[in-house]
Formats: C-alpha cells, structure tokens, sequence
C-alpha cells in the first residue's frame, strides 16, 4: 500500500461513512500497513479530536 492509497481510503471512508470514529479506524488500520517514514499524517488523523475537520482540510490541501 502506498500513501497515495491510504489518503484515498481515509478520503472515501470521510465520503461514504462520514463519521469520526470510521475516519479514525479506517487512518490507523491503513497506517499499520505503510512504511514508517509515511505513517506520520494518518497516526495524526487518527489521534485526531476532530478527524473530519483534518481531512476536509486535507481534501482542500489536495485539490489545489
């Protein structure tokens, strides 16, 4: 898994599920399965008190 994969599935999880407590799964199930040196922005999403703020600011960050 990359990254890349990894934003997207957080991206999708915030669009289908739209709760926080997915959010938060769906980050830290994704970021045991990355390299270390990449896990740092979805460890964060996941100790996140308000992940879909995180994401939609991510989401925003992407788009530009």
């Amino acid at each position: 898994m990359t990254l890349t994969d990894a934003v997207l599935i957080v991206l999708l999880v915030d669009r289908i599920h739209g709760t926080d407590v997915a959010i938060r799964s769906a980050a830290k199930r994704c970021a045991k399965k990355l390299l270390r040196g990449q896990r740092d922005i979805l460890f964060k999403i996941g100790n996140s008190p308000a992940p879909r703020q995180l994401v939609g600011h991510l989401c925003q960050y992407l788009a530009e």
